[in-house]
């Protein structure tokens, strides 16, 4: 049975020799029918409708969810200030100034293809979506659109999910809008990085599951033979679903059938995003950073990316405050369980921590017979992606975003094109359970991203006689004023006087209010207990979900259908917050 799933569903059924099913408002199954894609439309001779769940998504601005920066609001709005640490504004409309700028920059197509077809090996199936677009690559109107993240374990929290679902999407929508080319998603896997501490655990209905490996060095390169122990945790907390069977079958068999992380996490990650063609790229790569090596060079002898970004930093200080602070040497030195900065001492490289010393004709030998062994940290990484990848886009949240932002001078002086900053899209997934009680409460969407007590005093007051005191306030403000003027026209020394008793009388009335707002409270201690457990539900920590919670809550009451769910509301140039629930 082939079945395709329609957040949106149908709104116009036209049958005759063809069925026509566009977006509407309900959600169906298409089964056992003949049926084929054109564009955004799929045409069908004979069908079955099968109703599913129905899933609402709605938006709001990114400004009234209260978690991001006054920095990325300001790039979102288009400030006029911001627009001198950027090129181009994340829009259809710049699209091909930056086609037109990235075909200036050289870029080795064929080794990128080469690399990308080594670091698969047998995993990519000739026939896929990955694999097509992997060699489309080779075809100079092919590009890129990119995301990056670290390789968390079992994908980590929700917004790794988050960054691919929005490539995806905005390489579709390029595509559909601009046929004449050829854009492919690319995950930029950053398995070089080591802070294990951030990358070893889930959150799993609010607990932690946590993994300790023994070795050190890049995270990616720690072996996962000593994973069964915390799979297992997670089995016993899944439960015997059908989906809690399908997801540990596949934490086995992408985990404990590979040796390293950043090789079961290809395999997870092509396994759900595969068939939409997404590519994974890994920057630990020895010929990918021949190709950087340059760069490499120059960072070593002269320190021109902090330079450049310093620069920049000292501007933008002004008015925001920069998301990073770049260092004289901005690589880490990478073996097998070791990676550590690279500092110069005089005419010497030191690696921290280690005895590792070089003079600088031993360095640059290095460099020449190891390529392998140079990580750019966070400042270089960019320039690396952008070097490599015939990339026009890049997708990330508020922190990439803020710290891109201080890197044009750094691409320019290297020559190397800046490309389209996009904040990838974020979300705030309802469960069911959580669902029925919003409703119950009469909660608005908007009201969730309230500060909890500030949301509990709002719902009091509209679920309470009137027990604010404004009537007598005002009132009291009058009787002060006449007072206020009699005395001063009789003797101006007793105007503070008159105002500090005022200031006392109001204090006064507004600790009355307070105790009426804790009565009115213990009257509904059950509906307030309520409203604390959702916003923890859904905020944990006071956070957003998409920075805590592991995507295996949803697939286990989901299934796949929750990257569907997710791909269907993300839209990432429409720069809104999605809320997805999904008990509507």
């Amino acid at each position: 049975m082939k079945n395709l799933i329609y957040q949106c569903g149908f709104s116009v059924i036209n049958m005759g020799d063809y069925g026509n099913i566009s977006n509407g408002c309900h959600s169906v199954f298409l089964s056992g029918g003949e049926y084929r894609r054109t564009g955004g439309r799929t045409i069908l001779k004979s069908i079955i409708l099968l109703p599913v769940m129905m899933t609402k998504s709605s938006k709001i601005d990114y400004s009234k969810t209260g978690y991001f920066s006054s920095l990325v609001l300001d790039y979102l709005n288009g400030d006029e200030w911001l627009k001198q640490f950027y090129s181009l504004k994340p829009s259809f409309e710049s699209v091909n100034d930056s086609i037109e700028g990235k075909k200036k920059q050289t870029i080795n197509r064929t080794e990128l293809v080469q690399s990308l077809l080594n670091q698969y090996g047998k995993l990519l199936d000739r026939n896929s979506e990955t694999y097509q677009n992997v060699l489309a690559i080779n075809d100079e109107n092919t590009f890129t659109v990119t995301t990056a993240h670290q390789p968390n374990l079992f994908l980590g929290p929700l917004y790794l999910v988050y960054k691919i679902s929005s490539a995806i999407n905005l390489a579709e929508m390029l595509n559909e809008k601009f046929p004449q080319k050829k854009f492919v998603p690319v995950y930029w896997m950053g398995s070089e990085d080591h802070d294990t501490e951030e990358l070893n655990h889930i959150f799993l209905y609010g607990k932690k599951i946590e993994w300790n490996p023994s070795s050190k060095g890049s995270f990616g390169n720690q072996k996962t033979d000593s994973l069964h122990g915390m799979i297992k945790e997670i089995e016993l907390i899944a439960g015997n679903s059908e989906y809690a069977k399908d997801l540990i079958r596949l934490l086995n068999d992408c985990y404990m059938e590979s040796a390293t992380i950043k090789e079961a996490t290809r395999k997870f990650v092509h396994h759900f995003f595969g068939q939409k063609g997404l590519i994974i790229l890994d920057g630990d790569d020895r010929d990918l950073k021949k190709i950087f090596n340059p760069i490499l060079k120059d960072e070593l002898l002269k320190s021109n990316s902090d330079k450049w970004v310093s620069l920049t930093s000292s501007v933008l200080k002004e008015k925001y405050e920069p998301q990073i602070a770049p260092r004289e040497i901005n690589l880490f030195y990478l073996t097998g369980t070791l990676r550590e900065r690279i500092v110069k001492e005089g005419n010497r490289y030191k690696v921290l921590n280690t005895d590792l010393i070089f003079s600088e004709e031993e360095i640059l030998e290095e460099l020449n017979n190891y390529p392998e062994r140079f990580s750019p940290n966070v400042v270089l990484r960019p320039l690396y992606q952008e070097m490599i990848l015939p990339n026009i886009f890049f997708i990330g949240g508020g922190a990439e975003v803020s710290y891109f932002l201080l890197m044009k001078k750094m691409f320019d002086y290297f020559q190397i094109h800046f490309p389209i900053i996009l904040l990838r899209d974020s979300a705030l997934i309802i469960d069911k359970n959580s669902s029925e009680k919003i409703s119950k409460l009469g909660l608005k969407t908007e009201e969730l991203f309230f500060e909890t007590e500030k949301l509990i005093k709002k719902w009091t007051l509209n679920h309470s006689d009137n027990f604010q005191l404004e009537k007598e306030k005002s009132e009291l403000k009058k009787v002060f004023d006449e007072l206020n003027k009699t005395v001063v026209s009789k003797d101006k020394s007793l105007e503070q006087q008159v105002n500090a008793e005022w200031a006392r009388s109001l204090k006064f009335i507004q600790s009355i209010e307070d105790r009426l707002l804790k009565s009115e409270k213990r009257k509904h201690e059950d509906s307030i207990n309520q409203i604390r457990k959702v916003k923890e539900k859904l905020f944990p920590g006071n956070s957003l979900q998409e920075r805590r919670v592991s995507f295996i809550e949803f697939y286990l009451s989901e299934g796949k259908k929750i990257f569907d769910l997710i791909h269907d509301s993300f839209n990432p140039l429409e720069q809104k917050f999605t809320i997805l629930n999904l008990g509507n």
